[in-house]
């Protein structure tokens, strides 16, 4: 007589969604027609980080910079946007939950710049920098050491 297979386990029961978190939306602000007020946008900001981004906001006001929200398309969505007379600064945006400076480098701003002065932070946003030699596109995360890097990189823009 053959044997008998084994029983089958029971299936795993799901977890229920309100168990589990729900991932940081890619895109914090994708809709065109509705831009974030200060209060939605700090919302989704741990405390710590919203500390360092006022404290980057406080640094661009001292500079004498304009702030607004502007559009970058669908797949960034909406973003704090700094100039200074007509010329763009920064942009400060949430990317994946995360928070981000971004910030265009020409040669000049690079040259004032010491590196090694700045934290791994910093160094890695310059290995992953996309655009040119000439104007180069660094993306900061304002977490952790990245606010003060971010400073470091717009006074150089700013001299």
């Amino acid at each position: 007589m053959p044997a008998k297979p084994a029983p089958k386990p029971a299936p795993k029961a799901k977890a229920s969604p309100a168990s589990k978190p729900s991932p940081a939306p890619k895109v914090a602000f994708p809709k065109k027609a509705t831009p974030p007020t200060d209060a939605e946008f700090a919302a989704r900001l741990p405390a710590p980080v919203g500390k360092r981004f006022e404290a980057v906001r406080a640094y661009l006001g001292k500079q004498g910079a304009t702030e607004d929200f502007y559009y970058y398309g669908p797949r960034t969505g909406w973003a704090y946007r700094y100039l200074h007379g007509e010329t763009s600064l920064c942009s400060i945006m949430l990317m994946k939950g995360r928070l981000y400076g971004i910030i265009a480098l020409d040669a000049a701003a690079q040259a004032k710049i010491a590196w090694d002065g700045l934290t791994d932070v910093a160094k890695r946003a310059r290995k992953q920098a996309h655009g040119t030699p000439a104007l180069l596109w660094l993306d900061v995360p304002l977490d952790g050491t990245g606010a003060t890097d971010f400073k470091s990189l717009l006074k150089a823009k700013l001299a």
